[in-house]
């Protein structure tokens, strides 16, 4: 008598999903975030006394330097994202095709049903994940316009280090904020403002990472840190 087994799902396939480069930028983004929003809320309300002499100065420093690796970090982001040998796939996944575009409705019925409905590739790029950090990267860049005019307002001299070059390009490229804002210290509030937006979406990208992890199971946290994902096979309709 012949016994017929029932078919055997698929192994998991181990995917590559995020190189050394843009792992790097992730966590010097990570960390850049926390010490620019420690140090912005000390700036704009200053929560602890020390001995030790010029701490809102530097204060401001830290600030400055950790708003500086970040505003960085989404320059090379953008490079990367035009001309990486790399993860030219990156590239063709995000563009807003009729096939991406229902990846990411269904990326998103899969978040909102719990996991119950789950019809798209997840060993490609999640097009919802890739959505959020888009809106991350405009809030960013909204953060890199109004804190540049808050630092070239002080700069009266009009000179810098590296020449008058400097502080021109950032005058021409930011003076248009106060008109928008009311002035400087419209500019100063709506930069303040933006941090928690920010803060806020840091929480949501930590859940997100660990609520993928949990309902696939296929190791999603672990893309951070060495790259893979242990992705199940799925055939997406065409």
């Amino acid at each position: 008598m012949s016994v017929i087994s029932a078919p055997r799902a698929p192994a998991p396939a181990r995917v590559y999903r995020m190189g050394v480069w843009r792992r790097t930028i992730h966590w010097a983004n990570a960390l850049s975030i926390v010490v620019a929003a420690v140090t912005g809320l000390y700036i704009a309300n200053p929560f602890y006394a020390a001995s030790y002499p010029y701490v809102m100065a530097w204060n401001r420093t830290v600030h400055l330097t950790a708003a500086t690796v970040l505003d960085v970090s989404v320059i090379v982001i953008a490079y990367l994202y035009l001309f990486s040998r790399e993860d030219p796939v990156v590239r063709r996944e995000l563009r807003p095709t009729r096939s991406n575009l229902l990846r990411l409705q269904e990326a998103f019925l899969n978040v909102v049903t719990m996991n119950r409905r789950k019809r798209f590739d997840s060993s490609r790029p999640d097009p919802f994940n890739a959505l959020l950090f888009t809106l991350l990267h405009v809030m960013v860049v909204f953060q890199m316009v109004t804190g540049l005019q808050l630092y070239v307002a002080g700069m009266e001299s009009g000179i810098s280090s590296v020449g008058a070059w400097w502080p021109w390009l950032m005058h021409v490229s930011t003076d248009w904020t106060q008109p928008v804002f009311g002035g400087l210290g419209g500019v100063r509030v709506a930069h303040h403002i933006m941090m928690y937006p920010i803060i806020a979406w840091a929480m949501l990208h930590i859940y997100y990472e660990v609520w993928r992890t949990v309902m696939w199971k296929e190791g999603d946290i672990a893309i951070a840190f060495g790259g893979y994902k242990d992705a199940d096979a799925y055939a997406e309709p065409e």
